[in-house]
């Protein structure tokens, strides 16, 4: 019998290499060998480096993840349209359900490829939302609903969205700052929001509860930007509160 001495295992004479970590063999017996369950090996370096030879790099796991979520929308979208014929022996509501499934693929799945590209993917959302609205209204005969609600709440929604990721893009250090621009573009998209709720219910726009949420978002937007640029910025936050 011979030993490994990195390993601490024994096998036959005529093998010339460790199977586990490929060492030559040694005849003298180590002291590894003779270890407890618990106690061997306290250290291994060739687990370490084949781990680290197996770890999944970022890559590989965006591409991963990009399967998974092909796997679940695409099965769902199956189901969706096997069970609407199975049962009406046509398609009916899957032709509603569908393209939201779809959608919601793109929203889930192309991240992971576009990760690196924020405004290609904008750029692939934004209109494939629209196109989403529009569809299911369509598939109602008529477009009205998406030509005074759809179409210009989803408009004024992907404008409010490119305006906080731009400015989210452009600075540098990041933190508090972050949560008081999505403040401002929410109150901002509140204001949107009560004038196209006011044109399609009366005359002209109105705008009554949206400046209210707007001036109670700008003091809370306010703080967070001083709290970043004066303090935060200067000072960690164990010393600001002693902590």
């Amino acid at each position: 019998m011979v030993f490994c001495a990195r390993c601490g295992v024994s096998f036959k004479d005529s093998a010339r290499s460790c199977p586990l970590c490929g060492s030559v063999p040694s005849a003298e017996k180590p002291a590894a060998a003779n270890a407890g369950a618990l106690d061997f090996p306290r250290d291994r370096p060739f687990l370490e480096e084949v781990l680290e030879e197996q770890e999944v790099s970022k890559q590989q796991r965006e591409y991963i993840y990009f399967e998974i979520v092909s796997i679940i929308f695409g099965s769902a979208l199956f189901i969706t349209l096997v069970t609407d014929f199975l049962t009406s022996r046509s398609i009916t509501w899957s032709r509603y359900s569908s393209p939201a499934i779809v959608w919601g693929f793109l929203a889930f799945g192309m991240p992971a490829i576009l990760r690196k590209r924020p405004w290609i993917l904008f750029a692939v959302l934004a209109p494939s939302l629209m196109l989403l609205l529009f569809l299911i209204d369509a598939m109602n005969g008529h477009i009205g609903w998406f030509l005074f609600w759809g179409l210009p709440l989803s408009g004024w929604a992907i404008a409010c969205v490119a305006g906080a990721v731009g400015i989210t893009l452009s600075i540098r250090k990041r933190g508090l700052n972050v949560i008081g621009v999505v403040l401002l573009f929410a109150a901002l998209f509140c204001v949107g929001l009560e004038v196209v709720i006011s044109l399609n219910l009366g005359s002209h726009p109105v705008l009554a509860w949206s400046p209210i949420v707007a001036l109670s978002a700008l003091p809370a937007a306010g703080m967070l930007f001083y709290l970043h640029y004066r303090i935060v910025r200067q000072a960690p936050l164990k010393k600001l509160f002693r902590v």
